[in-house]
């Protein structure tokens, strides 16, 4: 496992390529409805966010006509681990663990060709208001665990989360304040250098939100309304 994440990684980096990700789409409740839309996803629900990638890299003077492919898994037959505390090391470090076995074995289960990004969706029931749980994605694990909506007018914002994660991935960090979710100033921004600053017109995706003043943010509707600004470009190694 250690040598498949090491190699892996080495070949993400270097974005001269199509990345191939295989997304896993798993119930998080028991509604019918829920099931219902699983049953009807197909790979192309996801293709936006490959177009996303391709076309914020030829802003940067690279040329990736397709950046990334997706495959679409069938329902695992188990539950990745639950999520631990966001504040508690040794939980985090043992479901880490725990889940790059879970993946590992989904991986080596699933039919399809090997990946080098896993996307295990878990979706829920927009049915009374629930509030999803936090999404992450790991670099050094190679997958990300998206808490999403199984409603169609959900879709457009749950590619944006998935791209959000995905970006983890690859090395981005993360460009808001945690305790407020408000884009920080200035690379939580897409434009930066805006007179005036605020409202700000897309979201920096690392940045999560779009800023409509120093302390009011909303989600984009789209990975149209999105763009990946200048830090996270180089995260990501494709500027200096």
């Amino acid at each position: 496992m250690a040598g498949n994440q090491w190699l892996g990684a080495a070949r993400l980096a270097e974005w001269d390529r199509t990345v191939w990700i295989t997304v896993y789409p798993i119930p998080a409740d028991s509604r019918p409805e829920t099931r219902r839309y699983i049953d009807q996803l197909q790979v192309e629900s996801f293709q936006d966010i490959g177009e996303f990638f391709s076309r914020e890299a030829a802003r940067y003077g690279l040329a990736i006509p397709q950046a990334a492919h997706f495959q679409l898994a069938p329902i695992p037959e188990s539950l990745p681990p639950g999520l631990p505390p966001s504040d508690n090391r040794l939980a985090i470090a043992w479901w880490s663990l725990k889940m790059r076995w879970w993946a590992w074995r989904q991986e080596h289960q699933d039919g399809l060709l090997d990946p080098d990004i896993q996307v295990f969706m878990r979706y829920q029931s927009l049915e009374g208001n629930p509030v999803l749980d936090r999404s992450v994605g790991l670099k050094k694990g190679r997958y990300t665990v998206v808490n999403a909506f199984a409603s169609r007018r959900a879709a457009s914002r749950n590619r944006v989360i998935v791209a959000h994660e995905l970006l983890h991935v690859f090395g981005a960090t993360d460009k808001y304040d945690p305790a407020t979710n408000q884009p920080l100033v200035p690379d939580g921004l897409a434009n930066p250098r805006a007179t005036p600053l605020f409202p700000q017109r897309k979201a920096e995706i690392m940045g999560g939100r779009i800023a409509l003043s120093a302390t009011e943010a909303r989600m984009p509707a789209s990975l149209g309304a999105a763009l990946i600004g200048p830090l996270t470009a180089q995260e990501i190694g494709w500027v200096p």
